[in-house]
């Protein structure tokens, strides 16, 4: 059931990623969301349920249009997103530098 979830998530933020013209107004944010997407969406990196669950609960909150601060509201509308997601690879910053050392090969 996860793994589904996981699935829809990872399909949403790619089209998200892709369609929201807002977004690309925050570079940052959509920067650090492609990091995580990666991580999430590459089956041959490992980590730790609890670094996953992270990661898919940041999506999450991305994803949702009414959150803290609505997403419609240009620019604004990202603040929240933004803390969140900066929080997020704050917090797995050891994880997302393995992740880039394992890119790397």
């Amino acid at each position: 059931m996860q793994e589904r979830n996981e699935e829809d998530i990872i399909a949403q933020t790619e089209k998200r990623l892709h369609t929201d013209k807002n977004l690309h107004a925050a570079s940052t944010l959509l920067h650090n969301i492609r990091v995580l997407f990666r991580m999430l969406r590459d089956g041959n990196f490992k980590m730790e349920l609890a670094s996953r669950a992270l990661i898919v609960g940041g999506l999450v909150y991305f994803l949702l249009p009414l959150d803290a601060t609505p997403d419609y509201i240009p620019i604004l509308g990202y603040v929240d997103d933004t803390i969140i997601i900066g929080v997020i690879i704050k917090r797995l910053s050891s994880e997302i530098d393995r992740y880039r050392s394992f890119v790397r090969g």
